[in-house]
């Protein structure tokens, strides 16, 4: 950032102006001495050493009290500084590109790829009944004290407090929200053992009566500006991406999971096999058209749940499979056997009752019941790019189709031109970057996940010609996850592509 003399701006030294000030003073203290002396004494006589020692004496204690004065107007202005940083984080400034909270005004907006933290306490409401206002608000700063400095060491920062809850948001990769959501789980055995102890200024509490939190992770564009009237501004978020984030952080409380993500935040780590990851369901959203995948991170399970769950994961896929498809006799077998193994497995137990009472339920709706269909919401409105996205879907969907009934030779062909074609429009894609001067970050990340979508496609052609896995858990992996990665890179990582081609093109 740019060093300012502006005592409102981070990083503004005090040291350059209070020198210079001094300097100054002491000139114009240097003339008024010497206007007064009309009658001076005779150099180098006693008469003339004390007047002037008494005269630099007086003009020292005058650039002091000048240097007092000016080091405490700095230090307030510094103090002000820092409780505009408690309100509007430095960090949304310096994305709306702005240095001071001065250069702030209506209008200043940005648009962002990022991801969406939403936390929040499990049972606040009955919690808070039991405290005074005072207990209550204890509570709340002494919890919150704990995770703040989390999410700030991970790259993000907080947005807004909504009583109990956080929305922080993280410029960078999934990877960075992920990291801080494991870490805020580990901060909170720390909060709950000094709790118990009675050591983080709180009430002491039962040890059968930890607090527990969920949270919610999404990635996506996001518009951040300045709203509000001419006495009253804030800086906010618009974008479908935090509705979608707070709407998972709901489910967890349905799935009994600290932690879930979409498929958005997924396709927005580096490496998804550095976590333990699973997916959990599909769920609609209001406005839009295709379901959306969300996966549960269970890193922060106790380790043996954890290593049985890992252990059942790919029982746990193929019941999912014949759930999602409606052979629910053998899904509800096999989460049957996942229990069986790992009786500490909720979602696999909610899963069970699911398919106990579906069976009895003909009325009961399973996305699966249709293959999806090319929706308008998914164009971009620029040539060539959306009729490659078609095309490619279409071929997606034909896959799973093929792989659902079995017809195993269609399904060899369909995926061998699915290569050829996700080839072809990715270095389509990536020659446009190349040729309008695409930014190297977001160019980097989304050759990222052209890799890992084309490393995808390889290891289900080899699964396929092997001819070792299911073909009913290999069509749930086309018509949900293959199709569920290709919607998200085209609504989030291809937009953003696509405005900024639109826009270096109208110039």
């Amino acid at each position: 950032m740019k060093q300012s003399h502006n005592p409102l701006v981070l990083g503004s030294s005090p040291s350059g102006p209070t020198i210079e000030l001094a300097a100054e003073n002491l000139l114009i203290l240097q003339r008024e001495y010497n206007g007064r002396m009309t009658q001076p004494a005779e150099p180098g006589s006693p008469a003339h050493l004390h007047d002037v020692t008494d005269e630099l004496k007086r003009l020292r204690a005058r650039l002091d009290g000048e240097i007092a004065t000016r080091h405490g107007v700095e230090k307030r202005l510094a103090e002000l500084q820092t409780a505009y940083a408690r309100f509007v984080p430095p960090q949304l400034l310096e994305l709306l590109g702005k240095e001071s909270i001065l250069d702030v005004d209506r209008g200043n907006q940005a648009e962002k790829k990022m991801t969406i933290l939403f936390s929040d306490i499990r049972g606040f409401a009955s919690l808070s009944e039991r405290m005074s206002p005072q207990q209550c608000f204890d509570f709340i700063n002494a919890y919150l004290s704990f995770m703040e400095p989390v999410v700030l060491a991970h790259g993000g920062f907080i947005d807004k407090y909504i009583g109990d809850s956080v929305m922080a948001l993280f410029p960078a990769r999934g990877d960075d929200a992920l990291h801080a959501a494991l870490g805020m789980l580990a901060e909170l055995e720390r909060f709950n053992a000094r709790r118990e102890a009675g050591l983080a200024g709180l009430p002491e509490a039962r040890p059968d009566q930890p607090i527990r939190i969920g949270i919610g992770l999404n990635s996506g564009l996001l518009m951040l500006g300045v709203i509000g009237g001419s006495k009253r501004m804030e800086v906010t978020v618009i974008s479908d991406a935090v509705n979608l984030a707070s709407r998972v952080e709901t489910l967890t409380k349905t799935w009994q999971t600290p932690i879930l993500i979409t498929q958005h935040t997924l396709n927005s780590i580096r490496d998804p096999s550095d976590f333990s990851i699973r997916f959990i369901d599909r769920v609609r959203v209001r406005g839009k058209h295709l379901a959306q995948s969300i996966y549960e991170v269970f890193d922060a399970d106790p380790a043996p749940l954890k290593a049985a769950k890992l252990a059942s994961l790919d029982t746990f896929e193929d019941a999912l499979a014949h759930y999602h498809f409606r052979r629910l006799e053998e899904a509800q077998r096999l989460f049957g056997e996942c229990l069986e193994h790992n009786p500490g497995d909720t979602p696999a137990a909610i899963y069970w009752q699911r398919c106990r009472h579906a069976n009895h339920d003909q009325a009961a709706a399973f996305e699966s019941d249709s293959l999806a269909v090319w929706h308008p919401e998914y164009l971009l409105d620029f040539a060539g790019l959306d009729e490659m996205h078609r095309l490619i879907f279409d071929h997606i969907v034909a896959l799973a189709e093929a792989l659902q009934t079995g017809a195993t030779a269609q399904a060899e062909q369909s995926i061998i031109r699915l290569v050829e074609l996700t080839s072809e429009h990715f270095d389509t894609e990536e020659r446009l970057m190349e040729a309008h001067g695409y930014p190297p970050s977001p160019r980097a990340e989304h050759q990222q996940q052209h890799l890992k979508f084309s490393a995808f496609l390889a290891a289900l052609r080899t699964e396929i010609a092997a001819g070792r896995t299911s073909p009913l858990r290999l069509a749930f992996r086309c018509q949900f996850l293959l199709l569920d990665w290709f919607i998200s890179h085209i609504s989030i990582t291809d937009r953003h592509l696509e405005r900024f081609l639109s826009a270096r093109l109208a110039t």
